[in-house]
Protein backbone atom coordinates (compact mmCIF):
# COMPACT_ATOMS: atom_id res chain seq x y z
CA UNK A 1 0.00 0.00 0.00
CA UNK A 2 1.66 3.32 -1.04
CA UNK A 3 1.69 5.60 1.73
CA UNK A 4 4.13 6.61 4.20
CA UNK A 5 4.45 8.52 7.33
CA UNK A 6 5.75 12.45 6.71
CA UNK A 7 7.72 14.38 9.30
CA UNK A 8 5.14 15.04 12.24
CA UNK A 9 3.87 12.00 11.90
CA UNK A 10 0.97 12.46 9.72
CA UNK A 11 0.56 9.64 6.80
CA UNK A 12 0.00 11.37 3.21
CA UNK A 13 -1.53 8.85 1.19
CA UNK A 14 -1.76 9.15 -2.58
CA UNK A 15 -4.23 9.92 -4.68
CA UNK A 16 -4.98 6.92 -6.00
CA UNK A 17 -4.57 4.29 -3.94
CA UNK A 18 -7.59 1.30 -4.26
CA UNK A 19 -10.61 2.62 -2.83
CA UNK A 20 -10.86 -0.97 -0.53
CA UNK A 21 -7.92 -0.44 0.85
CA UNK A 22 -8.07 3.20 1.61
CA UNK A 23 -11.36 2.38 3.55
CA UNK A 24 -9.59 -0.30 5.56
CA UNK A 25 -6.39 2.07 5.97
CA UNK A 26 -8.52 5.09 7.43
CA UNK A 27 -10.69 2.73 9.60
CA UNK A 28 -7.85 1.26 11.35
CA UNK A 29 -6.53 4.70 12.04
CA UNK A 30 -9.39 6.18 13.12
CA UNK A 31 -9.75 3.25 15.86
CA UNK A 32 -6.44 4.12 16.52
CA UNK A 33 -6.69 7.44 16.81
CA UNK A 34 -3.86 8.17 14.61
CA UNK A 35 -3.42 10.97 12.99
CA UNK A 36 -4.17 10.69 9.35
CA UNK A 37 -4.01 12.24 5.73
CA UNK A 38 -5.58 11.63 3.20
CA UNK A 39 -4.95 10.48 -0.37
CA UNK A 40 -6.67 10.45 -3.99
CA UNK A 41 -7.92 7.46 -4.75
CA UNK A 42 -10.30 5.43 -6.79
CA UNK A 43 -13.76 4.32 -5.94
CA UNK A 44 -16.74 4.61 -8.19
CA UNK A 45 -18.33 8.03 -6.62
CA UNK A 46 -22.07 7.63 -4.81
CA UNK A 47 -24.12 9.41 -7.08
CA UNK A 48 -27.01 8.99 -5.14
CA UNK A 49 -30.39 9.41 -6.95
CA UNK A 50 -32.68 11.90 -5.73
CA UNK A 51 -35.19 10.25 -3.44
CA UNK A 52 -38.76 8.73 -4.67
CA UNK A 53 -36.41 8.65 -7.85
CA UNK A 54 -36.44 5.49 -10.63
CA UNK A 55 -33.90 3.55 -11.24
CA UNK A 56 -32.64 3.75 -14.52
CA UNK A 57 -30.88 1.57 -16.62
CA UNK A 58 -27.25 2.41 -17.56
CA UNK A 59 -25.37 1.51 -20.52
CA UNK A 60 -21.56 1.05 -21.23
CA UNK A 61 -21.57 4.34 -23.42
CA UNK A 62 -18.42 5.86 -25.11
CA UNK A 63 -17.75 9.81 -24.01
CA UNK A 64 -17.82 12.14 -26.99
CA UNK A 65 -15.36 14.94 -26.91
CA UNK A 66 -17.18 18.21 -25.88
CA UNK A 67 -20.50 16.23 -25.12
CA UNK A 68 -22.06 15.80 -21.42
CA UNK A 69 -21.49 11.95 -19.91
CA UNK A 70 -22.73 10.09 -17.03
CA UNK A 71 -19.56 8.89 -15.29
CA UNK A 72 -20.87 5.70 -14.36
CA UNK A 73 -21.56 4.74 -18.05
CA UNK A 74 -18.02 6.09 -18.30
CA UNK A 75 -16.75 3.16 -15.98
CA UNK A 76 -19.43 0.57 -17.43
CA UNK A 77 -17.73 1.61 -21.09
CA UNK A 78 -14.32 1.45 -20.12
CA UNK A 79 -14.07 -1.94 -18.63
CA UNK A 80 -16.03 -3.39 -21.49
CA UNK A 81 -13.75 -2.59 -24.23
CA UNK A 82 -10.77 -2.97 -22.45
CA UNK A 83 -12.24 -6.91 -21.52
CA UNK A 84 -12.33 -7.11 -25.11
CA UNK A 85 -8.50 -6.14 -25.62
CA UNK A 86 -7.87 -8.58 -22.41
CA UNK A 87 -9.79 -11.36 -24.33
CA UNK A 88 -7.75 -10.83 -27.40
CA UNK A 89 -4.57 -10.73 -25.38
CA UNK A 90 -3.28 -7.44 -25.70
CA UNK A 91 -3.55 -6.45 -22.32
CA UNK A 92 0.06 -7.74 -20.50
CA UNK A 93 1.27 -7.83 -17.12
CA UNK A 94 4.16 -4.49 -16.71
CA UNK A 95 7.99 -4.70 -15.76
CA UNK A 96 9.18 -1.89 -13.69
CA UNK A 97 12.66 -2.57 -14.31
CA UNK A 98 14.39 0.54 -16.37
CA UNK A 99 14.78 3.68 -14.69
CA UNK A 100 15.40 6.11 -18.85
CA UNK A 101 14.63 6.53 -21.60
CA UNK A 102 14.91 8.33 -24.82
CA UNK A 103 12.56 10.52 -26.33
CA UNK A 104 11.70 13.95 -27.83
CA UNK A 105 9.76 16.12 -25.87
CA UNK A 106 7.74 18.73 -26.83
CA UNK A 107 8.65 22.36 -26.06
CA UNK A 108 5.93 24.53 -23.97
CA UNK A 109 4.76 27.42 -25.99
CA UNK A 110 6.37 30.88 -25.50
CA UNK A 111 2.67 32.45 -25.53
CA UNK A 112 0.22 32.30 -22.63
CA UNK A 113 -2.46 31.07 -23.42
CA UNK A 114 -6.19 31.56 -22.36
CA UNK A 115 -7.63 29.04 -19.34
CA UNK A 116 -10.24 27.73 -21.96
CA UNK A 117 -7.49 26.93 -24.07
CA UNK A 118 -5.69 25.36 -21.79
CA UNK A 119 -8.34 23.32 -20.13
CA UNK A 120 -9.40 21.82 -23.50
CA UNK A 121 -5.53 20.88 -24.55
CA UNK A 122 -5.60 19.06 -21.03
CA UNK A 123 -8.67 17.30 -21.45
CA UNK A 124 -7.98 16.40 -25.17
CA UNK A 125 -4.62 14.84 -23.66
CA UNK A 126 -5.67 13.13 -20.38
CA UNK A 127 -6.56 10.19 -20.40
CA UNK A 128 -8.69 7.39 -17.68
CA UNK A 129 -6.56 4.17 -16.71
CA UNK A 130 -8.30 1.60 -15.62
CA UNK A 131 -6.63 -1.95 -14.26
CA UNK A 132 -7.44 -5.79 -14.42
CA UNK A 133 -6.33 -7.41 -11.40
CA UNK A 134 -6.44 -11.00 -9.49
CA UNK A 135 -7.08 -10.75 -5.61
CA UNK A 136 -4.72 -14.00 -3.76
CA UNK A 137 -5.10 -17.16 -5.50
CA UNK A 138 -8.29 -16.60 -7.18
CA UNK A 139 -8.67 -16.84 -10.90
CA UNK A 140 -11.32 -14.16 -11.42
CA UNK A 141 -10.23 -11.29 -13.30
CA UNK A 142 -11.41 -8.24 -11.84
CA UNK A 143 -11.02 -4.35 -13.10
CA UNK A 144 -10.98 -0.90 -11.52
CA UNK A 145 -10.51 2.76 -12.24
CA UNK A 146 -7.38 3.01 -11.15
CA UNK A 147 -6.49 6.80 -11.32
CA UNK A 148 -5.40 9.20 -14.51
CA UNK A 149 -2.09 9.68 -16.84
CA UNK A 150 -1.37 11.73 -19.04
CA UNK A 151 0.04 12.13 -22.60
CA UNK A 152 3.37 13.39 -23.62
CA UNK A 153 4.44 12.09 -26.92
CA UNK A 154 1.82 12.14 -29.62
CA UNK A 155 2.84 8.35 -30.54
CA UNK A 156 0.89 7.09 -27.45
CA UNK A 157 4.19 8.10 -24.58
CA UNK A 158 2.40 8.73 -21.46
CA UNK A 159 2.80 9.67 -17.62
CA UNK A 160 1.25 8.83 -14.44
CA UNK A 161 2.13 7.65 -11.20
CA UNK A 162 3.24 4.56 -10.02
CA UNK A 163 1.81 3.78 -7.62
CA UNK A 164 -1.24 3.57 -9.34
CA UNK A 165 0.15 0.08 -10.98
CA UNK A 166 -0.30 -2.58 -8.66
CA UNK A 167 2.94 -4.40 -9.36
CA UNK A 168 1.46 -7.72 -7.41
CA UNK A 169 -1.64 -9.41 -9.40
CA UNK A 170 -2.15 -7.23 -11.63
CA UNK A 171 -3.01 -7.88 -15.08
CA UNK A 172 -2.33 -5.12 -17.11
CA UNK A 173 -3.60 -1.80 -17.52
CA UNK A 174 -5.94 0.13 -20.38
CA UNK A 175 -6.03 3.39 -21.23
CA UNK A 176 -9.77 5.74 -22.26
CA UNK A 177 -9.09 9.18 -23.79
CA UNK A 178 -11.39 11.91 -23.67
CA UNK A 179 -13.37 11.15 -26.77
CA UNK A 180 -13.62 6.99 -26.15
CA UNK A 181 -10.62 5.71 -27.54
CA UNK A 182 -9.33 2.41 -25.45
CA UNK A 183 -5.85 1.42 -25.51
CA UNK A 184 -3.69 -1.07 -24.26
CA UNK A 185 -0.83 0.05 -22.18
CA UNK A 186 2.32 -2.34 -24.03
CA UNK A 187 5.03 -1.16 -21.18
CA UNK A 188 6.71 0.73 -19.38
CA UNK A 189 9.69 2.61 -20.65
CA UNK A 190 11.32 4.39 -17.11
CA UNK A 191 9.97 4.18 -14.15
CA UNK A 192 11.24 6.08 -10.74
CA UNK A 193 9.78 4.47 -8.14
CA UNK A 194 11.34 6.77 -5.27
CA UNK A 195 9.64 9.88 -6.49
CA UNK A 196 6.68 7.66 -7.33
CA UNK A 197 6.66 7.91 -11.47
CA UNK A 198 6.03 6.04 -14.66
CA UNK A 199 6.51 6.76 -17.94
CA UNK A 200 5.00 3.92 -20.26
CA UNK A 201 3.87 3.50 -23.68
CA UNK A 202 0.36 2.65 -25.51
CA UNK A 203 -0.38 0.32 -27.93
CA UNK A 204 -1.62 2.13 -30.71
CA UNK A 205 -2.59 1.13 -33.99
CA UNK A 206 -0.17 2.21 -36.73
CA UNK A 207 -0.14 5.90 -37.88
CA UNK A 208 -2.82 6.86 -35.04
CA UNK A 209 -2.07 10.00 -32.97
CA UNK A 210 -2.50 11.56 -29.31
CA UNK A 211 -2.63 15.05 -28.53
CA UNK A 212 0.34 15.45 -26.24
CA UNK A 213 1.08 18.11 -23.47
CA UNK A 214 4.76 19.45 -23.50
CA UNK A 215 6.41 19.37 -20.02
CA UNK A 216 7.63 23.03 -18.31
CA UNK A 217 11.27 23.36 -18.69
CA UNK A 218 11.71 25.10 -14.82
CA UNK A 219 9.69 24.57 -11.52
CA UNK A 220 6.71 26.99 -11.05
CA UNK A 221 7.17 29.75 -8.80
CA UNK A 222 5.28 29.86 -5.72
CA UNK A 223 2.19 32.44 -6.36
CA UNK A 224 1.78 31.24 -10.09
CA UNK A 225 -1.55 30.01 -11.46
CA UNK A 226 -2.32 26.34 -11.98
CA UNK A 227 -5.46 24.09 -13.33
CA UNK A 228 -5.61 20.25 -12.51
CA UNK A 229 -7.43 18.34 -15.14
CA UNK A 230 -8.12 15.03 -12.60
CA UNK A 231 -10.73 12.44 -12.08
CA UNK A 232 -12.25 12.72 -8.10
CA UNK A 233 -14.03 9.62 -6.91
CA UNK A 234 -14.59 9.32 -11.04
CA UNK A 235 -15.86 12.55 -11.54
CA UNK A 236 -14.11 12.45 -14.82
CA UNK A 237 -12.36 15.26 -16.55
CA UNK A 238 -13.40 17.83 -13.61
CA UNK A 239 -10.88 20.90 -14.00
CA UNK A 240 -10.12 22.96 -10.74
CA UNK A 241 -7.91 25.87 -10.45
CA UNK A 242 -5.33 27.40 -8.08
CA UNK A 243 -2.01 28.34 -7.62
CA UNK A 244 1.75 27.17 -6.22
CA UNK A 245 1.60 27.30 -2.47
CA UNK A 246 5.13 26.11 -1.85
CA UNK A 247 8.21 23.78 -2.73
CA UNK A 248 9.19 21.12 -0.21
CA UNK A 249 11.15 18.57 0.45
CA UNK A 250 10.33 14.84 2.35
CA UNK A 251 13.59 13.91 3.99
CA UNK A 252 13.72 9.78 3.86
CA UNK A 253 16.51 7.30 4.25
CA UNK A 254 16.03 6.21 0.46
CA UNK A 255 17.05 10.48 -0.33
CA UNK A 256 14.69 13.50 -0.53
CA UNK A 257 11.06 13.95 -2.17
CA UNK A 258 10.54 17.47 -4.12
CA UNK A 259 6.85 18.09 -3.83
CA UNK A 260 5.21 21.25 -4.89
CA UNK A 261 2.04 22.23 -3.04
CA UNK A 262 -1.04 23.73 -4.66
CA UNK A 263 -4.01 25.18 -3.69
CA UNK A 264 -6.20 23.91 -6.58
CA UNK A 265 -8.40 20.83 -5.73
CA UNK A 266 -7.90 17.30 -6.04
CA UNK A 267 -9.19 14.00 -4.85
CA UNK A 268 -8.90 10.07 -4.60
CA UNK A 269 -8.92 8.95 -8.15
CA UNK A 270 -6.61 11.95 -9.35
CA UNK A 271 -3.23 10.39 -9.41
CA UNK A 272 -0.88 10.86 -12.08
CA UNK A 273 -3.14 13.32 -13.73
CA UNK A 274 -1.93 16.64 -15.13
CA UNK A 275 -1.15 20.22 -13.10
CA UNK A 276 -0.75 22.75 -15.88
CA UNK A 277 0.40 26.48 -16.22
CA UNK A 278 -0.85 29.18 -18.22
CA UNK A 279 0.96 28.24 -21.19
CA UNK A 280 -0.21 24.74 -21.05
CA UNK A 281 3.12 23.20 -19.62
CA UNK A 282 2.71 20.38 -17.28
CA UNK A 283 4.21 21.53 -13.87
CA UNK A 284 3.20 18.82 -11.86
CA UNK A 285 1.40 15.20 -11.56
CA UNK A 286 -1.04 14.99 -8.70
CA UNK A 287 0.46 12.52 -5.88
CA UNK A 288 -1.04 12.47 -2.25
CA UNK A 289 -2.64 14.95 -0.05
CA UNK A 290 -1.93 15.29 4.07
CA UNK A 291 -5.20 16.68 5.88
CA UNK A 292 -4.05 18.93 9.32
CA UNK A 293 -6.49 18.92 12.05
CA UNK A 294 -6.27 21.53 14.56
CA UNK A 295 -6.75 19.23 17.76
CA UNK A 296 -4.21 16.42 16.98
CA UNK A 297 -3.04 14.33 19.44
CA UNK A 298 -2.86 10.80 18.69
CA UNK A 299 -5.25 9.86 21.25
CA UNK A 300 -8.49 10.33 19.76
CA UNK A 301 -10.43 10.57 16.59
CA UNK A 302 -9.75 13.56 14.27
CA UNK A 303 -13.02 15.86 13.92
CA UNK A 304 -11.89 18.81 13.24
CA UNK A 305 -10.30 19.43 9.93
CA UNK A 306 -8.85 22.68 9.16
CA UNK A 307 -7.16 22.38 6.02
CA UNK A 308 -5.77 19.93 3.40
CA UNK A 309 -2.32 20.49 1.89
CA UNK A 310 -2.61 19.15 -1.72
CA UNK A 311 1.10 17.30 -2.56
CA UNK A 312 2.34 17.13 -6.48
CA UNK A 313 5.32 15.62 -7.67
CA UNK A 314 7.11 18.30 -9.74
CA UNK A 315 6.95 17.84 -13.12
CA UNK A 316 11.30 18.88 -14.15
CA UNK A 317 11.50 14.82 -12.34
CA UNK A 318 10.18 13.58 -15.21
CA UNK A 319 12.58 15.06 -17.29
CA UNK A 320 15.17 13.50 -15.19
CA UNK A 321 14.05 10.30 -16.42
CA UNK A 322 14.44 11.67 -20.35
CA UNK A 323 17.55 10.75 -22.44
CA UNK A 324 18.25 12.21 -25.85
CA UNK A 325 16.98 10.18 -28.40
Amino acid sequence: MSARWPKGGRLAEHAGMKNFLASTLCAALLAAGSPAADTPGNALGAHKPRPGAKKVQLAARAPVAGQPFDDREIELYLEAEGRKLLAANRVKKLTFDRANCPLRLAEPAGEKLTWPVVAARAEAATLVLGEFFREGKSKETHFLVAAGAFVIGEGGVCVTSQHVARERGSRGLVAMTRDGRVFPVREVLAADPHNDLLIFQLDLPPDEKLPALPLALAPAPVGSAVVVMSHPDDRFYLLTTGTVARHTIWREAAGDQAFMAITADFAKGSSGCPVLDERGAVVGIVNNTESIYYDDDGKKKQMDLQMVVKNTTPAWLVRKMVTAP
